[in-house]
């Protein structure tokens, strides 16, 4: 299936390709790079790393919103990836990463200002509090060869990217703003590069996801982007958005000794810790045991902003925009991975009793009971729908994966989108992706077997130079690799999806595409014509054919265009 074992600790890995300087003047200044090539059909692309696009914020503007890099002197060698931003990696078991972290990576098929591609820009995942935006896990290979330009980057984490008191001291949602800055410098820069400022993409997964909705929101984000794909992540999430950010800010001051109900105090003593300091601090608050059931991990993550005189990221909460329509009316992607929290059902077995015991602690932060009766009551009728009598047990795990499955992931997607579809006249797409992979970059760090997990979609997304996921030729994965990246470009080329001509419908009715062991059905399930292939089921008796069914088994696809009157 994989052509390669996976080394997980191998951040430095040498690979043999025939690689050459190349040198691109921005209004930066020069900037040097590499033309290299593909690592499944060897096709040459151009990589430039490390690029800054905002100053360092350190010392008292640690929480502060960025502002846009200097141009340098001489030539800018963008041949390697600079430091990400501090996190607690979990290969590494340790925290990684500096303060001057704000960096962005470029990668295109061709350097020709009049080349006009079709450009995507990736927000990494990690809950808001992890990650970093490299090829050690993102790689271009396969999206660069759908000819497109490629953009990733790294943005702040943590307590340093989204601390909030709820005043000009620490405005929150740095991070997400580093993100907007991003995008200002993509759009003043990208066609330098082969890429078309007005046919950009945001897209991301997980954190990454959440990010994509939270720019179709925010006014800070407006005309920097023209499509939005959604990975396994909204901004209505329960881990995706922070409705108590400055008692939480206050409470990560008791956990350093600081003794004030002073936010400028506050932030000034917080600004002389460490990074290092301030995220073991904020991952051992105590609330975050009881949250963490409903998807709460973190403690420092979005949220709504106070009007202090400045540029606001998020003026109110995900819902409240979404239901008032102040959002950007371009056409959407999203889906899910059908198994999305089986990683996160096997971290929770070892805590089955206080499961069992407090089943409330589930329910989603923005349902806002306060009434502990009311809450009890709601819990139990969660635990019933899901479980009937039975009690959460390794007899369960089937029911428990659903169940988080939707609290975690799958209801906030599909009810955001259900909103989203009567507020904007864009289409929007949804998938889901069910392919059983034999890898994942989740299943390799918590040891998952089964299922389509969170995350496992990436791994078909792009090349990873930690994982070295190159697919043998003609297998069952490298398929996936082209069927699924196709599915994500044609959307950034062109906005629109798998829809057929003869699949469509009349312009006012929600419609999908279901694609399925080798059969196309329509909406109501008839079938309406054969696979590319032509044959039948029972025709697909080979090997290859095997194949084939499995890979069209993988992503049913639900293609949705919404006409609201």
């Amino acid at each position: 299936m994989w052509s390669n074992k996976f080394v997980l600790c191998a951040f430095v890995v040498a690979w043999a390709k025939a690689e050459q300087d190349v040198q691109l003047e921005i209004p930066q200044g020069f900037l040097k790079g590499l033309k290299t090539s593909t690592v499944m059909q060897n096709r040459a692309y151009y990589s430039f790393k490390g690029i800054p696009y905002a100053k360092p914020n350190v010392g008292l503007d640690k929480f502060q919103m960025p502002e846009p890099a200097e141009p340098w002197e001489g030539t800018y060698d963008g041949t390697y990836h600079r430091s990400s931003c501090p996190f607690f990696c979990t290969i590494q078991q340790d925290i990684i990463g500096e303060e001057d972290c704000l960096f962005l990576n470029v990668y295109t098929p061709v350097l020709n200002k009049d080349a006009c591609k079709a450009v995507m820009v990736w927000f990494h995942g990690g809950n808001f509090n992890h990650g970093m935006g490299d090829d050690v896990f993102y790689g271009p290979d396969f999206l660069i060869e759908q000819d497109v330009v490629l953009v990733t980057l790294n943005y702040r984490l943590g307590v340093i990217g989204f601390l909030n008191t709820g005043d000009k001291n620490a405005p929150g949602n740095a991070g997400l703003k580093d993100q907007v800055m991003a995008l200002k410098w993509v759009k003043d820069n990208i066609h330098y590069f082969g890429g078309c400022p007005t046919r950009v993409t945001i897209f991301g997964e997980d954190a990454g996801g959440s990010s994509v909705q939270f720019h179709m929101m925010s006014p800070m984000s407006d005309g920097l982007f023209n499509k939005a794909i959604l990975q396994s992540g909204s901004a209505v999430n329960t881990w995706a958005i922070s409705y108590d950010a400055r008692d939480i800010a206050f409470k990560l001051g008791e956990k350093l000794d600081i003794d004030t109900t002073d936010s400028a105090e506050l932030v000034t003593k917080l600004a002389e810790f460490s990074p290092k300091e301030l995220i073991a601090a904020s991952d051992d608050l105590p609330f975050l045991k009881q949250s963490a059931m409903n998807g709460r991990a973190e403690a420092f993550i979005p949220s709504v902003e106070a009007d202090i005189g400045q540029e606001i990221f998020l003026p109110a909460d995900p819902w409240t925009l979404l239901k008032s329509g102040k959002i950007a009316d371009v056409p959407v992607m999203a889906g899910f991975t059908a198994d999305e929290s089986s990683f996160y059902v096997q971290m929770l077995l070892g805590n089955i009793d206080q499961i069992n015991e407090h089943f409330e602690n589930f329910l989603p932060n923005d349902l806002n009971i306060t009434d502990a009766g009311q809450k009890n009551q709601l819990g139990e009728s969660l635990k019933s729908y899901y479980f009937g009598d039975k009690l959460i047990s390794t007899e369960t795990t089937k029911e428990f994966m659903m169940m988080l499955d939707d609290v975690m992931f799958d209801a906030g997607i599909a009810l955001s989108l259900e909103v989203l579809s009567s507020r904007i006249s864009s289409p929007i797409y949804q998938y889901i992706f069910s392919y059983e992979a034999p890898f994942g970059m989740i299943k390799s760090l918590v040891q998952v077997d089964d299922g389509a997990a969170h995350g496992d979609d990436l791994t078909y997304e792009f090349y990873s130079d930690a994982l070295k996921n190159v697919p043998q030729p003609d297998s069952p994965a490298e398929k996936m690799v082209r069927i699924y990246t196709t599915l994500l470009t044609n959307f950034a080329k062109d906005g629109r999806g798998w829809v057929r001509e003869h699949e469509r419908e009349k312009e006012e009715e929600a419609r999908w595409c279901w694609i399925t062991a080798g059969i196309v059905k329509s909406r109501h399930g008839e079938e309406e014509e054969k696979a590319a292939s032509g044959r039948s089921e029972r025709d697909e008796e080979t090997e290859e054919e095997e194949e084939e069914e499995v890979i069209r088994n993988t992503v049913r696809e639900y293609n949705t265009t919404f006409n609201p009157e």
